[in-house]
């Protein structure tokens, strides 16, 4: 009976303040930065919780993996935001005991079974592998049994239901909004190849510039090292330098982007389109939606006008209605077309002389009329637009959490 015993007497001593801030203020921001993180790309987490679900042998629950990449990331920030402003502290310490104990031994299982390849558990902005899943959370773990351990301790008082139900209802939009917005449209942070201001058939190359090749040779006359490059001449004198080895300096880099194919029958023509000069608008549909088609066709029809082609494409055939339309439908690889639009519906890029200056949700495409101002010009004009918007959103967000957090704290001291 000792052991039981001295577990129970470690486990009644007060556990020190700076330890417990410690690990409120740690699992705060491992919450906050891991569910910010996957709520701006939630169609890439539905995509991650598709494998999840398919490796677990659950591919019936595959419907459900749009509302898990809501939900999740939800979660996660309300739970890191209910440790930072110390709103409901018991149910705080529950929250995020009961995560870290349910998703480290999980962890452990992914990292020994490896069904697949990246956890996702800070989406894609980055990446770590399975162990390092792992070994993230067992640091992690011990913290939030230490939260668990003083749940009960320095609580506030003063706290009422009047002022929880006010806390859980700035919180709870906050902590959905980021998830929402994502869903509706284009990761706020694009992590894709196909981002704004990348030049696609450049990126379709291998850069050789970062390799260069020497050549070593052994000067006879006193048995010295010497590498040439391959320009120089001076080796070519064979009676003084004797060949020893060839060496690379660097190496070559892979293309960023490998391929986007665009079949017309058997037909591969993504050299043509991509290569040609002037305004190009590609359509990625991933899942065709006879709503979007007026959107699609307007937006084709004010290309045209600036001498613009307009190409759709999928994995699956489209209606004839968008080829009557004057847009040109092949075909191409569904995962790729998932990565070039991350959007369940799929969406548009606007390129220009092959380089990307525009890119939407299908539900989200621009409706912009011929007023005298081209292509280039209303991307300019829609992007400053967007970025004001999300300045608002992101400044009133700012000023709600910190005023919460200042009431809570001037709470506290009272």
């Amino acid at each position: 009976m000792r052991l039981p015993d001295t577990v129970k007497r470690l486990l009644s001593r007060p556990i020190p303040a700076w330890l417990t801030a410690t690990a409120r203020y740690s699992l705060a921001a491992l919450f906050i930065f891991s569910g910010a993180s996957k709520a701006i790309d939630t169609f890439g987490l539905s995509v991650k919780l598709g494998e999840y679900l398919s490796a677990f042998g659950l591919g019936g629950w595959q419907p459900l993996a749009p509302v898990g990449a809501i939900l999740l990331p939800s979660v996660e920030l309300l739970i890191g935001l209910l440790l930072l402003t110390r709103t409901t502290p018991r149910i705080a310490a529950w929250g995020v005991f009961l995560a870290m104990s349910f998703f480290t031994p999980l962890t452990l299982w992914i990292a020994l079974t490896d069904p697949v390849s990246d956890c996702g558990c800070f989406g894609d902005l980055l990446r770590l592998s399975n162990w390092a899943t792992f070994w993230k959370n067992l640091v992690f773990w011990p913290l939030s049994f230490v939260l668990f351990l003083n749940r009960n301790t320095h609580t506030t008082q003063s706290s009422t239901v009047v002022r929880t139900v006010v806390s859980y209802l700035i919180l709870i939009p906050l902590s959905l909004m980021l998830s929402l917005w994502s869903y509706s449209s284009l990761p706020l942070i694009d992590p894709t190849p196909f981002r704004i201001g990348v030049h696609i058939p450049s990126a379709m190359s291998v850069q050789e510039n970062d390799a260069r090749t020497l050549l070593v040779y052994r000067d006879k006359t006193n048995g010295e090292l010497r590498e040439f490059e391959i320009a120089d001449t001076t080796w070519y004198d064979s009676s003084r330098w004797e060949y020893v080895d060839t060496r690379t300096i660097g190496q070559s880099r892979a293309p960023e982007i490998q391929s986007l194919p665009m079949f017309d029958d058997r037909l591969d023509r993504s050299e043509e389109i991509l290569g040609r000069r002037g305004y190009t608008l590609l359509f990625a549909v991933n899942a065709y939606d006879p709503a979007c088609d007026s959107a699609m066709i307007a937006l084709a029809d004010y290309i045209g006008q600036y001498n613009g082609r307009s190409v759709a494409l999928s994995a699956f055939p489209l209606p004839e209605t968008l080829s009557r339309s004057g847009i040109e439908c092949f075909g191409s690889d569904h995962t790729l077309l998932r990565t070039l639009i991350q959007h369940r519906t799929g969406g548009a890029l606007l390129l220009h002389d092959g380089t990307i200056i525009g890119k939407w949700a299908m539900n989200r495409l621009p409706q912009w009329k011929n007023d005298g101002s081209d292509p280039l010009s209303e991307v300019l004009t829609a992007d400053r637009t967007s970025d004001e918007r999300l300045s608002i959103v992101l400044f009133v967000a700012a000023v709600l959490l910190v005023g919460l957090g200042f009431r809570l704290s001037e709470k506290n001291r009272a």
